[in-house]
């Protein structure tokens, strides 16, 4: 029985599936700049044989073009490409490297969550009950339980 990431190796190298070969290639070239680079990168895709990256930030002139030449000298070098770590993008065409800047907010769902109401229900319990346990560790205990009823009981 083949499991899920068995059946993707199987299919990804047919003609209709080249879009998941793609998208692991991506992947595996957004790391390919520094850390502070990679950090403002929203998407990564490739059209027309071109890899895009779409940025969050502008960057200066120097780290793009250091990124730009780091990818191009991966995508260059048959020995890096026909490495382990980018056995993806081995089949994958890709002439040209370009980056553009998105000044559109990444989009970062939260649930809206309202401190406005804090439900407190009164103790209804008086802690008037007998405790016939023989055990003492657990009579105590049950004693402090009755303790906490009964002073929460009075202070409402």
């Amino acid at each position: 029985m083949k499991n899920a990431s068995q059946i993707i190796t199987s299919i990804q190298y047919k003609p209709q599936f080249k879009r998941i070969l793609e998208h692991k290639c991506t992947k595996k070239l957004r790391a390919v700049p520094l850390k502070h680079i990679q950090n403002y990168i929203k998407n990564v895709y490739i059209r027309d044989n071109i890899l895009k990256f779409e940025l969050g930030a502008q960057l200066n002139r120097h780290d793009l073009d250091s990124a730009i030449t780091t990818i191009k000298t991966v995508l260059n070098s048959k020995m890096l490409l026909e490495s382990q770590r980018f056995f993806e993008c081995k089949d994958v065409i890709i002439e040209d490297v370009q980056f553009y800047i998105n000044h559109n907010p990444k989009k970062d769902y939260s649930l809206y969550t309202t401190n406005a109401h804090e439900d407190k229900y009164p103790e209804r319990a008086s802690g008037e009950i007998d405790i016939n346990i023989e055990d003492e560790k657990l009579k105590q205990l049950a004693k402090d339980i009755l303790q906490i009823i009964k002073e929460n009981n009075d202070s409402t």
